[in-house]
């Protein structure tokens, strides 16, 4: 059964933007195995060529999670065949309904273990190599997401399309990333969030730290980890004229850039 899901998933995530449907008989029921499924997924993009480059968090806030009807976030894979080098390359990919959310993303320079009893604020942030700001793209390609379930969308990466990073930060180290600001403006129209607001950049990582030890994974040297949207998500429906996204302290990412 495991492997006809797998198959199901790696079938449907071939024809994104498109959302074929998964059959009802293997679809997952629990959190658990979702998790276990996507873990299995990866390894197998993995060896097709399709390398997962590392994490993002998702439902980062206690708005977000009521929606899916969580009680914490969740995390899904981001991977080598998403990441764009601009916002251009990014929005001129095949995108159903597309969304942009504007968040932190995280570099780690040395292997995080959630199992460390030790796992202080300070030893998280030595384990950070750099800090960028980061455009994530979400899409609803699922029409109706409860339709497809919680378990179901895990499997699938959480509705993850792709992401830009942006410049390096140097001094993030000497920022409170607990309370910045972050603006998302598309033509003129301007979404801006508080990261006061949502699990902070270092909470999250610790929380994805620990979720993955709970199933016997752990965050590696190189790993990014997209910590969460601090603005959106915003639907965006391209072409369009101008984005720009800002996290003060950070160099914007821009369209045009």
């Amino acid at each position: 059964m495991q492997e006809r899901t797998i198959q199901a998933f790696l079938d449907a995530r071939a024809q994104r933007p498109r959302w074929p449907g998964i059959p009802a008989d293997l679809s997952p029921a629990t959190l658990d195995e979702a998790y276990a499924l996507q873990q299995a997924l990866h390894l197998r993009l993995g060896a097709q060529g399709i390398p997962r480059l590392g994490y993002k968090v998702g439902s980062t806030s206690p708005a977000g999670q009521h929606l899916f009807g969580l009680d914490e976030p969740v995390y899904a894979g981001i991977f080598a065949d998403g990441r764009a080098p601009s916002l251009a390359a990014a929005l001129a990919q095949g995108l159903a309904q597309p969304s942009l959310e504007c968040e932190i993303a995280l570099i780690l320079r040395t292997d995080l273990d959630g199992a460390d009893p030790d796992l202080t604020a300070a030893r998280i942030a030595d384990a950070v190599g750099s800090c960028h700001i980061a455009c994530e793209i979400i899409d609803n390609r699922y029409g109706d997401p409860r339709a497809v379930g919680v378990p179901g969308l895990i499997v699938d990466d959480f509705f993850h399309a792709g992401f830009v990073i942006g410049a390096r930060n140097p001094g993030w180290r000497d920022q409170d990333l607990t309370r910045v600001e972050a603006v998302i403006e598309i033509d003129g129209v301007r979404t801006t969030g508080n990261a006061g607001d949502v699990l902070s950049a270092g909470a999250s990582l610790r929380w994805l730290a620990r979720k993955l030890a709970s199933v016997g994974a752990r965050l590696h040297a190189g790993d990014i980890v997209l910590t969460g949207a601090i603005a959106g998500p915003v639907r965006i429906a391209p072409p369009v004229r101008a984005v720009a996204l800002r996290i003060a302290g950070f160099a914007p990412l821009a369209l045009p850039g």
